[in-house]
């Protein structure tokens, strides 16, 4: 004779939503939006009132599959019941991991506590205005917001100063002088939770990250080898005194610069004039490569005239990639959407 057989099926875990709908008004949007607040599907809502005073409300939530549970008039009467049936929920709902106590009433603070207690994860939803918060019940502090706040943007005065910081940060713990666009978004929206790019829609509609730059030449100095290169940013003041000990660093000082050629007159000229400015850029290291634009920013700095400028003075053709790829002193790699060099 067999023995019949025992289930240990388990109903899945869930989350429920408790709604003092006299005290607190959830749209529907706002519902939706506390289900991504809970890990647990949100499978049982209770909303309690005196539903004779709250109009059509009562048809609406029960729309959206809410229990509804009625208590006659009088203050508080709907924070009581909801206290009274919220504190036995784990005992209704054995499977229940997580409840939703939305209400702005202080008092809920008590049950809130009682179905931590009980090893409830609960979650504390209030109202201010048309902004629905949400708090870690157990710590009392915001975990979110409905809708999401939208970052303050600063001023074009702030963001200045805020940008040269950052940069100033990067050059003294990287020890460079320029620092990568993209190095710089990164750093900044991490501190400031806020996009270059939104400062700049912000103050400057319909203009690239770029304008910024360039319209604060007293703040910053730019250089771009080309249109598609990384974009590269200095303060315009720059501390010669950084250490020279990093591939990436392309302010050389005055005492390692090779003399300058008397003029480029040629493509070998130039070959010459750039292989110097390399082996300085690489002394440490010879082998190694470093971006092409490090080398464009020092020919410039040193000859007054942009890489790009004077290969078209020269009526070579192509940019300066090609130009480096030309030449038997280098050798070229690319890295992503970057070009680098080393010495060949």
């Amino acid at each position: 004779m067999f023995e019949p057989l025992t289930s240990s099926f388990s109903p899945p875990a869930i989350a429920i939503l408790l709604l003092d709908a006299e005290n607190l008004q959830l749209n529907a949007k706002m519902e939706k939006f506390l289900t991504t607040v809970s890990s647990y599907p949100l499978q049982v809502k209770i909303a309690f009132a005196n539903w004779s005073k709250m109009g059509k409300r009562d048809e609406e939530l029960h729309q959206r599959g809410y229990e509804l549970i009625h208590v006659p008039v009088g203050k508080d009467n709907a924070d009581g019941k909801m206290i009274a049936l919220g504190s036995s929920v784990h005992e209704r709902y054995a499977n229940a991991k997580e409840v939703i106590v939305c209400s702005s009433d202080k008092v809920m603070t008590n049950l809130c506590n009682h179905l931590q207690q009980n090893g409830l994860m609960v979650y504390q939803v209030s109202k201010k205005g048309e902004v629905l918060i949400v708090l870690n019940s157990s710590t009392g502090k915001q975990i979110t917001q409905f809708p999401k706040a939208t970052p303050e943007i600063p001023t074009i005065e702030i963001f200045i100063q805020q940008i040269k910081q950052l940069i100033k940060a990067e050059q003294e713990q990287n020890q460079i002088i320029w620092v990568q666009l993209s190095t710089l978004s990164k750093v900044f929206k991490t501190k400031y939770n806020l996009t270059i790019a939104q400062v700049v829609s912000q103050h400057l509609p319909g203009k690239k990250v770029r304008e910024i730059f360039i319209n604060h030449p007293a703040d910053f100095a730019i250089h771009q080898v080309d249109a598609t290169s990384e974009l590269y940013i200095t303060l315009f003041q720059v501390n010669q005194s950084l250490a020279l000990n990093s591939k990436e660093n392309i302010s050389l000082s005055s005492a390692n610069k090779s003399p300058l050629l008397a003029s480029i007159n040629s493509a070998a000229d130039l070959e010459k004039a750039l292989k110097a400015i390399l082996q300085e850029l690489t002394i440490q290291s010879p082998a190694s490569y470093i971006d092409i634009s490090p080398l464009g920013v020092e020919f410039s700095q040193r000859y007054g005239k942009r890489i790009n400028e004077q290969i078209k003075s020269l009526k070579l053709t192509g940019n300066f990639i090609k130009f480096l790829q030309s030449c038997k002193s280098f050798n070229l790699k690319q890295n992503g959407k970057s070009w680098q060099v080393a010495l060949r």
